[in-house]
Formats: structure tokens, C-alpha cells, sequence
């Protein structure tokens, strides 16, 4: 090709210097030049051809030596397809693209220069466009649809990332007509399908960083959307009549879904049967970890009280999916069917979520229309609450106490229950500061009492028989319940919507030592141990709001009923902060918890629970002052009258 594009160049720069020549020698003896018009236009001809013959041998050589390592000898002829070079609008790097993903796709074998050429180039939108036009949704598909033959070929995986992450940067360039022919006309059996799903998966934000090749766009929200509908009504009609085993369509799409929250709650909250058939119909290989993950991201990601029934928000559909989740789920244990297709990890961290509204139907405020969407908002809290799930009161102690079988689905309910009461707790503990009376703090006490109630008796904890002895369960439950009165007060108070991952994730990292410290608990407890613990986390959250808003007075100097007043040890001109009977942190405003006031580098028992002691001798035994007296009484009646609904 080069030979020869050189050669039509000198014929060019020929017939330009001898064609004038040739011309003017004519004329002179009188003769007819009209036969010369052809001389230019060869020469024209060879002008306009030459850039293409350029083009071509680039793309050759791109595709031999870029993209790959040049094999045979030096000058043997090399395949070219024509109709894939038009497609490509005429681009060496496209063309040679498809060339070798093809390839590899067919043999299984990955050339490792094509696929570092492929990584680098993910991320640009217009090589992505390109290409996915050029290959051809039924190209792409029927190609994705080889990769999965490969199975634990780390390259052959490489090679589905990059080819996802070019999916997810061309996407809000690619037509409607594109997408739809993406995800039409499967072949028969499972591999275009789940082709299908990894390239979604791959597009997402999750793959879309340099960890997994250059930094790539991602697939736009319609585009997933729009596709994963598409590939979910194959896959039910596939189910039917199964050709081999599955190995994990859903799995996949669903792992894209729960990386783009909103295209996952559409993608639930569009279609009636969709979470049903997922929740009850359709059981995955992972045992339900993908479907877990695309439901909290549909779930709670988004919380607001924006819009209306009519003109649903996002934050609407989130509790209007919770709820309905709830419902699905009791439903599915009362008919006796197997166990739930999602972890109970996933029910935990979805009640946990929704924890204010476990609180509202724990007080059996009333029958309760469920699924359905609340609205109203908490008279004895701050601001305006997002809306609501709204659970029935039997339904959901069925569904919490199947999950709370498991431990770690029970601790995340119990952290958003334990940072709820500390919320709306410091909202009554303000309102009593400011002079508002002491109302809307019992009020709360007696909520929170009642979701603390409802959640450990569904964790099978708030009515044990005197001496009975704890089965393993219940043990483990136990000491998730200790650790959170041990370290409760490190969980930041919050709305339960406000609650993210990551601080729950953060209590359970203090947590666990807590836990797992407490392996020699007793099996056999005394029938008032929980609600006498929870009794006295309330207590300390009270405290803690109390302290918090100036209930106690000035920290420095001391006001009369302030901590630091009354330590024992304390000469006028110490620093409470170096007292060893001091339980306040550096502040003077927050109470340590009570981990941190036992020192467990001591053994003598005295000098361990020194700061418990002292704490507990300040707020029960007077100095607390009448801050104090003039709200525990009413605060224990309010707990114990919203506990005792389930504790006796």
C-alpha cells in the first residue's frame, strides 16, 4: 500500500511537469490538445485518491502495530474489510477497535496492546460514539454475548469493563432506535443477555474511575433505564422455559441499577410487578446481595416532602416503595413461603431508614392503611419530616423479627432508634431550656420508648423469662443491645432519614470490640435486663440533651447542679478536665459514653468504674439538682408506658 501510494504520487508530480510541456508543444505545431484533458484528470484522480490510499495504510499499520503486534513478513498482504472501514468513518483507531475486540471475543484470547489501546480510549466520547455506531447495537450485543464464554479469563474481563465503560460514555450520544435494537431480539440461551448486563454494569459510576482504566463517562440514567426494562421483560419470559443455567443476568443488571439510584427507584416504582416478582418470583445465584443493594439505593437514597400524592417526588416514592416492600414481605412469610430472596442485612438497613416510622406505628396510633405514603409531620419535633412509610403494625413485627434472626440486621435498627431517640429527645430537651415546658420531652420519651419496645421484641429480647436460658440468637442480639448502651452515645443524633451508611457503619466500627468483648455474656439474664438497659440509655440521651442545651448551667465556672460542680477530689483552681472521677469530655457539654468511663486497664473494680460511678452519683443521687427531678419521674412513666405495650 505505501509502495504503492508512493509510486501514484511520482505519476502525479509526472504528469503535472511533462502535461503543460506536452500542451504547449502541440499548440505550437498547430495540433489538437483536446486528448490531454485526461491526462488531468488522472492527475486529479491520483490527487483526491492519494489522502484515502494515506488513510487506509494507516489504519492497516494502526491495526497491525498499535493495536497489535505485526506478524508475517515484511511485505505480505493483510485482510481489509471494506464495508467495516465505511462504518468507521474512515478512523484507523475505530476500525481497528472492532477488528480485535472481535478477535478476542471469538478465541477468548485478549491481545494485551489492543486492550491497553481500548482502556485508554473509554473515556473519550467521541472515539466511544464511534464506535458502538460503527460496531452496531446488534454487533455489540452479539459481541458481549461471546465475552461470557471465557468464564475467570482475567483479560476476557478487562475486555468487558472497557467495552462497558465505551457503553457508558457514548450513551447520551447513541439514538433511541440504537438502544432499543441493543436490547432486542436475543438469541436463544443466556449469553446475549448477560452480555447485555455486564456492559450496563460495567457503564456505571461504580467501574467509571482510573482504577478500572482511564476515567470514562457513564451511562445516562434513560439509557439504563430504558435498556434494564427491556432485558428484565426477556429474562422473565426467558425463566420460563430456561436453556442451561442462568448465570446471573439479574445479578448484574441489578448491580447497574443500584448504582444509579434513580434509574433503580424508576425501575421498581414503574412497573407494579417489578418489586414482587423480584422479592417472591424471581430468586438470584447471589442469594439476594445485588438485589439488596438496588433496593436501598431505590429506598433511601432520596428523602424529601416535596410534591404530592398526585405529583409524586422522589423522596414520595421511596416511602411509597419501603412500604410496599414491608407489605410484600409480610405477606410472603404469612403464606409460609421460603425464605426471603434479599438478605436480612437489607431489611435492616432499610427499617433503619425508616425508624421514625417505626416509632409512629409502634405507639398503635390507630389502624393504619398499609402499603400507603404518611404525610403528617411530628408536632414534637423540629422541622418538617419527608414522607413516610406507612407500615401496619403486624406486618412489620413479622418482617422484623424474621430479619432480626440475624444480628447484623438488628444492629442498624437499633443505632437509627438509639439516634432518633437522641434527636427528638435534644428537640424536648430545647424546648424545656427555652421555656416551653417539659411537653414535647415526654412526649418524645414515650415514642422512643415504644420503638425501642417494638424493635427488641422483634429481636425476641423484651420478654424473657426469669432464668430462662437465651438461645444463640437472642445471645447475639443481647450483645448488640449492650454495645449499644455502651457506646450509644457515640452515634450522632440524627433524623432517621438523615441516616447514611457511612454512620452506621461508623457506630458498628466502635461497636464490634463492644460486641465481641461481650462473648462471655450470660445466658441466663434477669427478665428485667433489657428494658432496665434501655431504661437507662434513655436516661443517658436525656442527660446528654440536657447537658447539651444548658439545662445544667455554665460549665466554667460550674454552675450548682453542673457536673464539674460536684467531683469529688475537685480543689478550687484544678481542672475538672484532669479529675479522675470526671465523665465529661473536653467540652464540659457531652457526656463520655459509658466504655469510655470504665478504665479497662485496671482491675480493681473501685478504681474501674470510678467515672461510672461518679456519673451515676451526680444524676441519681442530688447534685443533678432539680433540672433533673423535675423530669425523670415523668420521663421513666413516659418510657416505660410506651416499652411496656411490648416488654410485658
Amino acid at each position: 500500500m505505501d509502495d504503492f501510494e508512493r509510486g501514484l504520487g511520482r505519476a502525479e508530480d509526472a504528469l503535472g511537469r511533462n502535461e503543460p510541456r506536452i500542451r504547449s508543444t502541440l499548440q505550437r505545431l498547430d495540433l489538437d490538445t483536446s486528448g490531454l484533458s485526461s491526462l488531468r484528470e488522472v492527475q486529479s484522480w491520483i490527487g483526491t485518491s492519494r489522502p484515502d490510499l494515506r488513510r487506509r495504510s494507516e489504519t492497516i499499520r494502526t491495526e497491525r502495530t498499535e493495536w497489535g503486534s505485526a506478524s508475517g513478513l515484511p511485505g505480505e498482504l493483510t485482510a481489509f474489510d471494506e464495508a467495516l472501514y465505511g462504518k468507521a468513518a474512515h478512523d484507523p483507531d475505530v476500525y481497528a477497535a472492532i477488528v480485535k475486540v472481535a478477535e478476542a471475543a471469538e478465541k477468548g484470547e485478549v491481545d494485551a496492546k489492543a486492550l491497553a489501546e481500548l482502556e485508554k480510549r473509554t473515556g473519550d466520547a467521541t472515539f466511544a460514539a464511534a464506535l458502538m455506531n460503527a460496531m452496531g447495537a446488534t454487533g455489540f450485543r452479539k459481541l458481549m454475548g461471546k465475552t461470557v464464554g471465557h468464564k475467570d479469563d482475567k483479560k476476557v474481563e478487562r475486555l468487558q469493563i472497557a467495552l462497558g465503560k465505551t457503553l457508558g460514555t457514548a450513551s447520551p450520544k447513541l439514538s433511541n432506535a440504537w438502544r432499543d435494537e441493543l436490547t432486542s431480539d436475543f438469541a436463544i440461551g443466556w449469553q446475549e443477555g448477560h452480555g447485555i448486563s455486564l456492559a450496563l454494569k460495567y457503564a456505571t459510576s461504580k467501574y467509571a474511575g482510573p482504577e478500572y482504566g482511564a476515567s470514562s463517562g457513564v451511562v445516562s440514567t434513560a439509557f439504563l433505564l430504558a435498556a434494564a426494562k427491556k432485558v428484565d421483560a426477556w429474562d422473565r419470559e426467558a425463566s420460563k422455559f430456561p436453556v442451561g443455567i442462568d448465570p446471573g443476568v439479574t445479578v448484574a443488571l441489578l448491580e447497574a441499577l443500584s448504582s444509579d439510584p434513580a434509574a433503580a427507584q424508576d425501575f421498581f416504582a414503574g412497573d407494579p410487578t417489578a418489586l414482587k416478582h423480584y422479592l417472591t418470583e424471581r430468586g438470584m445465584r447471589d442469594g439476594g446481595e445485588a438485589l439488596g443493594k438496588a433496593l436501598v439505593a431505590a429506598m433511601l437514597t432520596f428523602r424529601d416532602h416535596k410534591g404530592s400524592p398526585q405529583a409524586p417526588s422522589r423522596g414520595y416514592l421511596s416511602a411509597k416503595l419501603a412500604s410496599e416492600f414491608v407489605h410484600l414481605e409480610a405477606k410472603r412469610i404469612e403464606a409460609g413461603n421460603p425464605p426471603a430472596f434479599v438478605k436480612p442485612t437489607t431489611t435492616g438497613r432499610i427499617l433503619a431508614g425508616y425508624v421514625s416510622d417505626i416509632n409512629y406505628v409502634a405507639q398503635k396510633v390507630g389502624d393504619i392503611v398499609a402499603p400507603g405514603v404518611r404525610g403528617a409531620d411530628n408536632p414534637s419535633a423540629s422541622g418538617q419530616d419527608p414522607w413516610g412509610a406507612q407500615f401496619n403494625l403486624e406486618e412489620l413485627r413479622q418482617v422484623m423479627k424474621e430479619a432480626f434472626a440475624d444480628s447484623k440486621a438488628f444492629a442498624p435498627v437499633l443505632a437509627a432508634q438509639t439516634a432518633f431517640a437522641g434527636w427528638i429527645l435534644d428537640h424536648g430537651a430545647a424546648e424545656m431550656t427555652a421555656g416551653r415546658g417539659d411537653g414535647a420531652l415526654l412526649s418524645n420519651a414515650k415514642r422512643a420508648g415504644a420503638g425501642f419496645g417494638m424493635i427488641t421484641d422483634a429481636a425476641g429480647l423484651a420478654k424473657i423469662e426469669e432464668g430462662k436460658e437465651l438461645d444463640e440468637k437472642q445471645q447475639q442480639n443481647m450483645r448488640v443491645l449492650m454495645a449499644v448502651v455502651n457506646t450509644g452515645l457515640v452515634i450522632p443524633q440524627a433524623k432517621a432519614w438523615q441516616l447514611t451508611a457511612d454512620l452506621v457503619g461508623a457506630w458498628t466500627g466502635v461497636a464490634e470490640g463492644s460486641i465481641k468483648g461481650d462473648a462471655e455474656a450470660k445466658a441466663r439474664v434477669n427478665a428485667n435486663t433489657v428494658v432496665d438497659q434501655t431504661q437507662a440509655l434513655m436516661r443517658d440521651l436525656t442527660a446528654q440533651a440536657m447537658l447539651k442545651r444548658g439545662a445544667f448551667g455554665a460549665a466554667e465556672p460550674a454552675a450548682k447542679t453542673h457536673p464539674w460542680a460536684s467531683l469529688e477530689g475537685l480543689e478550687k483552681g484544678d481542672d475538672p478536665r484532669e479529675n479522675p472521677n470526671n465523665f465529661l469530655k473536653e467540652d464540659g457539654r457531652t457526656l463520655m459514653t459509658m466504655d469510655e468511663m470504665i478504665d479497662k486497664t485496671v482491675t480493681n473494680g473501685a478504681d474501674k468504674d470510678q467515672r461510672l460511678e461518679a456519673y451515676r452519683r451526680w444524676l441519681y443521687e442530688g447534685p443533678s439538682g432539680r433540672p433533673w427531678r423535675d423530669v425523670e419521674d415523668r420521663l421513666d412513666q413516659g418510657f416505660s408506658n410506651g416499652f411496656s405495650q411490648y416488654g410485658s
